[in-house]
This record gives structure tokens, C-alpha cells and sequence, in this order.
């Protein structure tokens, strides 16, 4: 190698070589190299890519930017002979079908009309000059292009001209069809076996029949009795003709089937043959067969009969294959499909409770999250997971004094904390938390009784736990917070009443902004108010999605921008920031297991009372219109105007009626039933079925009071996790649960 040719290849070597990762690259420059048929380069990198061991490169790769064509592909499409000769030497495979074209090697020689390539190509021993892509030869491509030259290497090398195409034609009878007379002598004369009357096209005529009629004056061989082949079985599943291909199949030798009982097997599902299908699966049962694509084919066209006879066994079968892989020491349990799939979803999904066992206790999750947000608990009955957490418990009595037990929390950790493999903790965990399983959980009436099961509520003790001293010291900062600034709105609104009568109304808040005193609680207060906005701005940083779905969160918000107004001197929205405080005093409050109950049923009887009462809204606001009408021409100034009507029945409602201030002079009898009748329906009836209401909802909370605190503790646990395990890639908070 001269000195230039030695360099680049020290730089080739170097430069792409010597990191796997750069693979890439390579195929990338040896299709530039095709391109440009720049031979020398292609050889140099080629041969120093294959000296590695193991080798860089597949020299069989197949380009998926280029319908998954390979290096000899190009060559033989673009007549490149010294490219097509070097391949072959190193290995490329010579009788590759590409799928996406259906052509291999010498489907493209021929079709391109490169009879060069093609000659390198029947030069090879392993050549099969017969090689069907789609059903068709290379020998039906050169008839169909009338090219005499490719026709005569192909036949010399072994072609036959009586394998039928996808429509019942022999290259023979194409040519017969298109009268090519001097390409059907070649044919008669260089080829070893005829068959001229098995095959019929869509007239019902065999190939002599059509030669007779097109081409009268050639002379033909006389009929011949032949075998069965493998091609008349193609042929008859291509002409729909299910009971021929039957009778063949029971003739034909099993080894002839088994060569190609794949293509046969897609065939007949793609004809929705179910006879030929079964009796295919019986002739070349023990060989194994992939049946990946004939199984796909029939679940698209709605033809469940080769799932049910040729599946992959029963039952049992599969749980003992399940038992003999889960027995290796690398089984990977939690691998995911491309839907985000685990094996336990399949499992739960096909209600195997022996396999769901076994994958859960070799570790896998029972909370991961697939692509359309369902977790494999979803799917695991109720009495499976009681039974798996039951013995995920574990009594041990090591000594006579001491009694141990034990917790397997193996199935509650998620993917991305105790799963996370040693060399990969640097990298982007995945999108599962350890609360996402709880609040599935949680808010599943069929599963939420299993909160308190004493594995989960142990696990989320113990992650209550480890928190609790950061929601004690957001509860305490909160506390202070509240109490400046209510101190702050009090005093200053007391200072303004007892100054006004003294003063200007317009020096009155200068002069309680001279006060050392306000000075002070002010500075306190608007510190506190910016410690509490950039505790809001860190958590809608951490976790955006998290922060805007919360009502709590909107209440701080409106709370810091109400707190500036205030200290601006903005007096008239003290009265909503001293209830919104409050409000979310009681929050937070809530967010303690032991007051999460009383919290509740606060909640709970407020919502019903608020959707019973809109059921009744239009009865109440009758009331209000009828009482303005009977009273709007007295004395009395209850009601004036419809507005004061309503908001005075409403009063009335709470059982304050005043009726010594109300006048029944204009309308005495009417104005009296009216009036009874109101206390009857709405004081009487009305409220004590809101009572009744209350009590029923309390009991039932009562009861569910277990439930209640833990769910609050997942709610306390899952907020916490929020900000400290974010779900955006780029955030830089520390992980506090884990």
C-alpha cells in the first residue's frame, strides 16, 4: 500500500474504529462512498472495520433511510461490479430478500439490466438463481422485460421457467402470453425440465395451450407426469383453490413443506384458509416454526383460529417456561415493551394469579405507569394482591426473647430507586414515583380498602416518617406568617379608628406608618410574605403541573398578592385576606393523620349541603319573590326590593325570622299561609333533613376514619415527592424520599 493509502487508513482506523459509538458513522461513510464509487476507501475502511474483533460493522447492515437496503443492494441496483465482487468476498449474503422492495441481489441486477453484476452474481456457488421475492424469480423479471441476455445466464445457471408468480404464471407462459418468440425458444431450448400443463392463468388456459394459440409453429414437448412440488402448493393457495392445495399437501413429502411452511402458513391466513392453516400446523409440527408474522397477520384480519390451535401452549405449559426463565439469576422483571408494558401488566391482564406470584416476588412493580397511564395493579384482583401482601409479612422468633417481624416492600419500590443499577445512577431515571401506586390506590373505591393493609400502611409510615420534620417546619412558617399578618392588619385597622376622630382622614396613614411599632411589623410581615413567594416560585419550578392542579397552591398565591396590596395601604381587601389565611390555616392543619378525619367531615358535609340546598334554590328564591310581593307596600323594610327579599330569606332560613317586624296588614290571610307555609318547608322539613344529611355523612366518615389518615399521609408524602422528585429532566432538586 503506498504511503497515502497507509495514512488514510491509519485516520479511518483511528478516527471511527476505535469507538463503538461511532458505528454510526461508519455506515454512513461507506454509503457516501457508494455514492461517489470511491472503491478504494470503501475496501480500506471495510477491512480495517472487520480486522476488529469483534467487528465494528455488519456487512449485511440494512439502511432504514433506505427501505432497509444493504450495501450489495446499492451495488447490484447501481451497477457497480468491483463494489459487488469485494461484498462478496467479505461476506455480504448473496440470497437476502428485501422486504420493502421485494427483490434481492439479483431481482435488482435483472431489473436494472446490469447483466455485469449479474454474471458476478451466478458465478458464486450459493447463488439460488430460483430465489422468489414476492413470489417472482429474477427469470419473471427478465421476460417481463424482454431481456433475451439476462434470460440466457439465469436458464444456463438453472433458472427454471415453471415456477408460477403471485397470479399463476410461469416465466414461460408470460412469455408465451407476450408472444416473445425468440424468448420462448431460448426457453424450450436451454431449459433442463418443461412443465407446460399443470399451471392455468385467469383464461383456465395451461402454458401449451396459450404457446398453441400464439405461437402455433413451435414445436413443444410432449405431456410429461411429474410430482408434487412445493410450487404447485403456492400456486393453488394463490389461485384460491383450497381443496387442490389439500389433496397436494396430503402427497407432497414433509421436508419439501418444511422448507418453506412459513410462507406457506402466511399464505393460507392471508387467504383465511382455516383447513389449510390446521392441516399446515399438523404437517410441520416438531420443526419450529416462526409463526410471529402468521400470528400477526390473523390478529389483523380477525382470524383467531391459528392463535388457538398453534399458540404457545396451555396454561401450565407457559407457567413452567415462566418458572424455568424467572429460575436465572439476570432475568430482567421489570423490562417494559414499546407501550410501556411489564411482564407483570400481561400477567394481570391474562388473570394468572400463579404468575402474578411469581413476578412479584422475583421484584416486580406493581405501580409502573405504561404509556397510557395504567399501572398492572389495575388489572390484579383484589384477593391476589390481600394474599401477596400477606405473605410479604414474615414472622421471625430468632431467640426465645426477642419476636421479629419482617416487611417485603420489594413490590412497592418503584423503577427508578431501588431497580436504578449502580452505573446507571448518573443517568435520567424514569418517570415513576413511589406514590404514583398509592394514589392509584387511593382513589380506586375497589382498592382503596387495601390502604390499610398493614404493609402499606407501614411503608407509608415510614415515609410520613422521614417528612414529618419538614411539613412540622412549613406548618410552623406558615404559623408565623399568619400571625404577622393578621397582627399587622388588626393594629393597623385599630390605630386608623382611634386616629381618625383626632385627625385628617388623609395624615391618618402617614401617621401609622411613623409608628416604630407598624415599622417594624411591617418590615416582618413583607419579609415573611417574600419568604412565602419564593417558597411558591421553587415549588411551581419543581414541579409546574403539580403546583397549577392545587387549590391550595392558587389560595398562597392570592394570599402573597393581597399581603403586598395591604402593605401598600390597601385596607379594603384585609376582610378576604384575614379569611383566605385562615382558610388555609385549616389546610394545612388537615394535612395531620390525627385532624385529617375532623377535616373531612367539615369538607364533606359542606360540598352536600351546598349540592342539596342548589336542588332547592328555585323554591328558596320563590319564597323571596312571594314574601316582596305580599310586604313591598308596608312599612316595614325587610323587604324593599327583590335583592333585600332574597337576602333576608336567607336569614330566615337560619331559623331568625323577626316576625314581630313584619307587617300581615295588606294581604293578612295570604301573607299568613305564605309565611307557615315557608316555615313548614324550608325551617321544618328542609333543615332537618340537612341535619340528617350531616349526621349520615359523619358516621359514614367515621368509619372510614383509618382510611382517611392514611390517605392524607399519602397526600402529605406525594406533595413532598412532587417537588423533591420533579418529573422534568432538568431539575436539580434533591430526591427527599428516596
Amino acid at each position: 500500500m503506498d504511503p497515502e493509502g497507509e495514512a488514510l487508513q491509519m485516520h479511518l482506523l483511528h478516527g471511527y474504529t476505535s469507538n463503538s459509538k461511532k458505528t454510526p458513522k461508519i455506515y454512513t461513510l461507506l454509503l457516501d462512498y457508494l455514492r461517489t464509487k470511491n472503491i478504494r476507501h470503501f475496501k480500506c475502511l471495510i477491512d480495517e472495520s472487520l480486522k476488529k474483533q469483534p467487528p465494528v460493522i455488519d456487512i449485511n447492515y440494512a439502511y432504514p433511510n433506505r427501505s432497509n437496503e444493504t450495501c450489495l443492494d446499492i451495488a447490484c441496483k447501481n451497477g457497480l461490479p468491483e463494489f459487488v465482487k469485494f461484498l462478496l468476498e467479505k461476506g455480504a449474503t448473496l440470497n437476502r430478500v428485501n422486504e420493502a422492495h421485494n427483490r434481492g441481489p439479483i431481482h435488482f441486477a435483472v431489473d436494472y439490466g446490469h447483466r455485469d453484476i449479474l454474471s458476478i452474481l451466478l458465478d458464486e456457488l450459493t447463488i439460488n438463481p430460483n430465489l422468489e421475492a414476492g413470489q417472482q424469480t429474477a427469470l419473471h423479471i427478465a421476460v417481463k422485460k424482454n431481456d433475451e441476455e439476462s434470460a440466457s445466464l439465469l436458464l444456463e445457471k438453472g433458472a427454471s421457467p415453471n415456477i408460477p408468480n403471485n397470479k399463476g404464471l410461469t416465466a414461460l407462459h408470460m412469455a408465451a402470453m407476450k408472444g416473445q418468440r425468440n424468448m420462448v425458444n431460448l426457453i424450450l431450448q436451454k431449459a433442463k425440465i418443461l412443465d407446460l400443463d399443470t399451471y392455468k392463468d385467469y383464461n383456465n388456459q395451461t402454458t401449451r395451450e396459450v404457446l398453441q394459440k400464439k405461437l402455433p409453429n413451435i414445436q413443444l414437448p410432449p405431456v410429461e407426469k411429474r410430482g408434487v412440488n412445493v410450487h404447485d402448493l403456492k400456486y393453488y393457495l394463490n389461485a384460491n383453490d383450497e381443496m387442490n392445495f389439500l389433496k397436494c399437501l396430503q402427497i407432497v413429502h414433509s421436508d419439501v413443506v418444511n422448507n418453506v411452511a412459513e410462507d406457506l402458513i402466511e399464505m393460507a391466513v392471508q387467504k383465511n384458509f382455516e383447513d389449510a392453516v390446521i392441516a399446515l400446523l399438523e404437517k410441520t409440527r416438531g420443526i419450529g416454526s416462526n409463526l410471529e408474522k402468521a400470528a400477526n397477520l390473523a390478529v389483523q384480519l380477525g382470524s383467531p383460529y391459528i392463535l388457538r390451535k398453534e399458540g404457545s401452549g396451555s396454561m401450565d405449559d407457559r407457567l413452567e417456561c415462566l418458572k424455568l426463565i424467572l429460575q436465572r439469576e439476570d432475568v430482567d422483571v421489570r423490562c417494559i415493551d414499546s407501550k410501556g408494558n411489564t411482564p407483570l401488566h400481561y400477567a394481570a391482564r391474562a388473570d394468572c394469579r400463579e404468575a402474578v406470584t411469581l413476578l412479584l416476588e422475583k421484584g416486580s412493580y406493581i405501580g409502573h405507569m405504561n404509556h397510557f397511564g395504567v399501572p398492572p395493579v389495575a388489572d390484579i384482583s383484589v384477593s391476589t394482591l390481600s394474599q401477596y401482601f400477606d405473605d410479604c409479612i414474615q414472622a421471625r422468633e430468632e431467640r426465645t426473647n426477642e419476636y421479629t417481624i419482617e416487611f417485603d416492600y420489594k413490590c412497592l419500590m418503584s423503577h427508578d430507586t431501588s431497580y436504578m443499577i449502580d452505573h446507571q445512577k448518573n443517568l435520567i431515571a424514569q418517570e415513576n414515583r413511589e406514590m404514583d401506586v398509592f394514589q392509584y390506590i387511593a382513589s380506586n373505591n375497589g382498592l382503596k380498602h387495601l390502604l390499610t393493609h398493614p404493609l402499606l400502611s407501614s411503608f407509608l409510615y415510614l415515609k410520613w416518617h422521614r417528612i414529618r420534620y419538614i411539613l412540622y417546619l412549613n406548618f410552623a412558617f406558615y404559623v408565623l406568617f399568619y400571625l404577622l399578618l393578621n397582627t399587622y392588619i388588626l393594629y393597623t385597622t385599630y390605630a386608623r379608628d382611634t386616629q381618625i376622630s383626632t385627625n385628617s382622614s388623609k395624615y391618618v396613614n402617614e401617621e401609622i406608618k411613623e409608628s416604630s411599632f407598624v415599622y417594624i411589623l411591617q418590615i416582618l410581615t413583607g419579609i415573611a410574605i417574600l419568604c412565602l413567594a419564593i417558597r411558591e416560585i421553587l415549588q411551581f419550578l419543581s414541579s409546574p403541573y403539580h403546583y397549577v392542579s392545587s387549590l391550595e397552591n392558587w389560595i398562597e398565591m392570592a394570599l402573597i398578592i393581597l399581603g403586598f396590596f395591604i402593605l401598600s395601604g390597601l385596607t379594603q381587601v384585609a376582610a378576604i385576606t384575614i379569611l383566605l389565611s385562615a382558610w388555609e390555616l385549616v389546610i394545612l392543619i388537615g394535612k395531620h393523620p390525627r385532624m385529617s378525619t375532623a377535616i373531612e367531615i367539615f369538607k364533606s358535609v359542606s360540598l352536600n349541603f351546598i349540592r342539596f340546598l342548589f336542588l332547592y334554590a328555585v323554591l328558596i328564591l320563590a319564597f323571596a319573590l312571594a314574601f316582596f310581593t305580599l310586604f313591598k307596600d308596608d312599612d316595614n323594610t325587610n323587604f324593599p326590593d327583590p335583592g333585600h327579599s332574597l337576602f333576608k330569606t336567607i336569614i330566615m332560613l337560619t331559623g331568625e325570622f323577626d316576625a314581630n317586624d313584619i307587617s300581615f296588614v295588606s294581604h293578612p290571610i295570604l301573607s299568613h299561609l305564605v309565611f307557615m307555609l315557608f316555615v313548614f318547608l324550608i325551617v321544618i322539613v328542609l333543615f332537618n333533613l340537612l341535619n340528617g344529611l350531616a349526621v349520615s355523612n359523619t358516621a359514614d366518615i367515621l368509619r372510614k376514619a383509618e382510611v382517611i389518615g392514611l390517605i392524607s399521609r399519602f397526600v402529605a408524602c406525594s406533595e413532598i415527592q412532587s417537588i423533591g422528585i420533579p418529573r422534568t429532566e432538568n431539575s436539580s432538586f434533591p430526591d427527599l424520599l428516596e
